[in-house]
């Protein structure tokens, strides 16, 4: 830039129409550690011209109008100390510049002292490769219809470098010195693509790609709204979730019971659930192309069922209205099978009591021995010519007596047997 200004103050062009500014033109760029060659040429004759001088001014301001080297008439080159090493003149007007490196950047000057003699200016870049730099992330993701901006920057050349956007290999836009920016307005997903920016100073260049994803629009639709955990309890959290898909990303809102919006987030938290959080959620999502909504109801239990809580999705592509029955059940069970239990356990104790009273009620039995038909020997012995003997009483006490003695034997028997069965029973 400051050689642009030094053309500027100076005018580099042939003054008094003498001088001839180098073949090459007035702004040479040279590769470091290269040979500079600057040429000039003049119309005068040698006899005539009485001095030639070569003089710098750097860009970095270090040296001002420096003499390099002066011809006295037609005498040889006398070289001066200046800091530039490799300095050297061919007549009848070269400088040559060997190995060449940042500090030979700036104007060099050649005069001509003669009549009608004059001076001319070239300036003198020391090529370096610029830096790119972009002020946008990568990937940029977009939808279809928004504005796309991204500023590239090539910085650090010499000369100032050229920047220019390419797609494919196609130029996209102009080029800019030193910055340029890639632009869309109302993008569509036809930009989508790699884009690269290219910072070329010389024959030095440097490059950065970037990527550019377009969403086209698509209208919302609720795919799960879901409820975590599924198997909700009183005094408990919950966490209520909507998603959707849609291009550009949809906005929610959930209402509770058709009434009260809870959400405008795709999470409805609630802390701790009362039983006025119990019943119907609806979740609505909306964007430019419309809305798309699903529903289901919201159901607590005191307990929690043994089941292991899992995320309960609604499903996609219709409202969803399904009630979780699971809650709230588990007491009533509990209440069943133990009044069961109960019933159970009275009918086996009424009927163990009936099975021993009619056990009790049974009469004993013993086994007696068959009766064999005998002709009492009381009666046998009775004879009533001798009715009025002592002999007869005799007798009939003594059968009297032996009949008492065997039932009193037998009736004893009989009162073993039942407490025999008693104490078997017992």
């Amino acid at each position: 830039m400051i050689g642009h200004v030094f053309l500027i103050l100076f005018g580099l062009s042939v003054c008094q129409g003498q001088i001839t500014s180098p073949p090459d033109g007035t702004s040479l760029t040279f590769l470091p550690g290269s040979t500079a060659n600057i040429t000039w040429s003049f119309k005068n004759p040698i006899s005539v011209v009485d001095d030639r001088v070569w003089r710098f001014t750097s860009t970095d301001g270090s040296f001002n109008a420096k003499r390099l080297a002066r011809i006295i008439d037609d005498e040889e080159p006398r070289i001066f100390e200046s800091g530039l090493s490799g300095v050297t003149i061919v007549k009848p007007a070269t400088l040559i510049l060997k190995n060449v490196n940042q500090t030979y950047n700036g104007i060099y000057q050649f005069s001509l002292a003669a009549y009608s003699g004059g001076y001319s200016y070239v300036v003198v870049f020391i090529a370096k490769k610029p830096t790119v730099t972009v002020n946008c992330s990568t990937p940029i993701v977009v939808n279809e219809g928004d504005d796309v901006k991204c500023q590239c920057r090539g910085e650090g050349g010499n000369p100032s470098a050229d920047v220019t956007w390419y797609k494919g290999g196609n130029k996209i836009g102009g080029t800019g010195r030193e910055e340029q920016t890639l632009t869309f307005g109302n993008i569509d997903k036809t930009a989508s693509g790699t884009y690269k920016c290219v910072a070329n100073s010389h024959t030095l260049t440097d490059e950065k790609s970037i990527e550019i994803i377009v969403y086209y629009a698509v209208p919302p639709t609720v795919i799960s709204l879901t409820s975590t955990p599924e198997n909700v309890v009183f005094g408990e959290s919950v966490v209520i979730t909507c998603e959707a898909i849609a291009v550009p990303l949809p906005s929610y809102t959930i209402i509770h019971n058709d009434t009260e919006v809870v959400s405008t987030r795709k999470t409805y938290i609630i802390t701790v659930l009362e039983f006025s959080h119990a019943g119907s959620y609806k979740c609505i999502a909306t964007n430019v192309l419309g809305n798309s909504s699903k529903a289901f109801i919201l159901s607590a239990g005191v307990t929690r069922t043994t089941n292991t809580p899992t995320t309960k999705d609604f499903g996609a592509g219709k409202a969803a209205s399904e009630e979780c029955n699971c809650s709230g059940t588990v007491w009533y069970m509990v209440v069943g099978i133990l009044m069961s239990g109960i019933i159970i356990g009275i009918l086996l104790c009424y009927s163990v009591l009936c099975s021993r009273r009619k056990v009790r009620s049974r009469k004993p039995q013993s086994n007696p021995e068959p009766k064999t038909t005998e002709v009492d020997t009381t009666y046998q012995e009775l004879d009533l010519s001798k009715m009025n003997t002592e002999d007869n009483y005799q007798s009939l006490r003594v059968n009297a007596a032996s009949n008492d003695q065997e039932s009193t034997y037998t009736e004893l028997n009989r009162i073993r047997d039942v407490e025999d069965n008693y104490q078997s029973l017992t």
